[in-house]
């Protein structure tokens, strides 16, 4: 029989040669999510109930810094930015201590929808196409400006160029919002 092992590497660039691994383990061998590493931790997040966690990879076996279910990245990957993920945990959006895993906040309308960053300032759009921008920051979700600017199911990430913000949803339809403020 062949035994299959379902664990996070790292490879290194050069080489392809294997630098570090630790188990994680998840229903349906699915990790979407992109694991984000800071120095020697590697922060992963799986859906389907799975959760989330640090992971001290400089000696090996890595070390586990922290694991909970309070993040379960689906699809979307979550952010770092200024010790603090934000991401969407199942069908919430949420800002977690990276250093602890510990829940700052949590915002329910936005479902199972997606989220990126630009200059200091979270781009998010929600399941059903609503589109929010809010201050990433660790204090509270308070949306800068929003707008429904889609129906249907949402789930792919807003991209931001050359001034517009492009949304898609799961029909295929795409808007641009220009918040290039000329």
């Amino acid at each position: 029989a062949l035994a299959i092992k379902r664990d996070v590497v790292g490879l290194g660039v050069k080489d392809g040669k294997e630098l570090w691994r630790f188990p994680w383990k998840t229903d349906h061998d699915v990790n979407a999510a992109d694991p984000i590493l800071v120095g020697s931790k590697v922060f992963i997040s799986s859906g389907y109930n799975r959760g989330a966690g640090v992971f001290d990879v400089s000696a090996q076996p890595a070390k586990k810094i922290w694991e909970n279910k309070n993040m379960r990245n689906h699809f979307n990957s979550s952010i770092l930015w200024e010790g603090h993920l934000y991401g969407v945990d199942e069908n919430q959006l949420r800002c977690l201590v990276f250093d602890t895993g510990e829940v700052k906040w949590t915002e329910k309308s936005v479902g199972k929808g997606s989220l990126m960053m630009a200059d200091g300032k979270l781009i998010v759009l929600s399941e059903k196409g609503e589109l929010m921008v809010a201050e990433a920051t660790p204090a509270a979700f308070k949306p800068i400006s929003r707008a429904q600017v889609l129906g249907g199911k949402c789930w792919s990430t807003p991209v931001l160029a050359n001034g517009r913000i492009y949304c898609r949803n799961a029909a295929g339809d795409v808007v641009a919002v220009d918040v290039s403020g000329k």
